[in-house]
């Protein structure tokens, strides 16, 4: 090859390398340029993600306050509601638990010594509640607790003693032999309360302590005798006010009919039930 064409074509091939290799450096620095921005931005984004949700959407005290203040209220509203319907749910299924008691032991009895109608309670004749209840209920009952309250009844002495038992579900009753059964049908009455600290001599307000008896037939029933032919309406209306024995005068704690009200219904604490007692004012 002349020596003029081997020098062009060595220059050639120098320029092309030397080309190539620019081409390639820029490529690099253009790829090296791309990722440092790429990392600036990703440091930028990753900043503002830390600081944006403070910046953004912190809330001040004000608002604070107000949402506090919100919830108090509501809770307010509606807590009072849940424990009213917790406290009926439970009275329920107290209520309901005391009558099968009741009525399972007297048939318990009945099937060892006979019909009750033989084995009564009998105060008229001096027969305690305590000697009756012992002889008769108590191993049918599963208890924690009795005792002999004497024979006080609303600050006047009774002839008949009063028996409070306490029950195993935290629940108790006092119970007394009536003086003179045959005069009014009711041979026992039991004041059962749903909380045993609330069980009191004549006490029954219809919340926590309500009436049972033991009638002339044997039945052991809600309320009274009188009591068991009333209507739904007159039930409501004497829960309402109270005072069985004297209708014009309401009296706290004397609501004899609030458990059979409750057992016409099904042992269910309806809407219209008066859970609260209303006090007629005084003529």
């Amino acid at each position: 090859m002349p020596i003029g064409l081997f020098a062009f074509s060595n220059h050639l091939t120098h320029s092309t390398h030397f080309t190539h290799l620019r081409k390639r450096f820029a490529t690099q620095i253009i790829r090296g340029a791309a990722k440092a921005r790429f990392c600036r931005t990703l440091r930028a984004g990753l900043a503002d993600a830390r600081t944006a949700p403070y910046r953004k959407f912190g809330f001040t005290l004000a608002e604070v306050l107000i949402t506090l203040g919100v919830i108090g209220i509501v809770a307010a509203m509606t807590i009072p509601t849940l424990v009213t319907n917790y406290q009926k749910k439970v009275t329920e299924t107290k209520l309901r638990r005391f009558y099968a008691t009741m009525t399972n032991a007297i048939k318990l009895e009945e099937a060892e010594i006979g019909s009750i109608t033989t084995w009564l309670p009998d105060g008229a004749n001096g027969e305690t509640f305590e000697q009756w209840y012992n002889d008769h209920l108590d191993k049918h009952i599963k208890s924690l607790s009795k005792s002999d309250l004497g024979s006080v009844e609303d600050g006047v002495s009774s002839p008949n003693p009063n028996f409070l038992v306490g029950l195993v579900d935290g629940s108790g009753f006092v119970g007394v032999n009536t003086e003179f059964p045959t005069g009014h049908g009711n041979y026992a009455h039991f004041f059962y309360c749903t909380e045993l600290k609330e069980c009191g001599v004549n006490k029954m307000d219809g919340k926590k302590s309500f009436l049972f008896s033991i009638i002339e037939d044997g039945t052991f029933v809600p309320s009274v005798i009188k009591s068991q032919s009333k209507t739904r309406e007159e039930l409501l209306e004497s829960c309402k006010y109270g005072n069985y024995d004297n209708p014009e005068v309401s009296t706290p704690d004397k609501r004899h009919d609030c458990a059979l009200l409750i057992m016409r219904d099904g042992w269910e604490i309806k809407a219209d039930y008066p859970w609260e007692q209303v006090i007629l004012p005084q003529k």
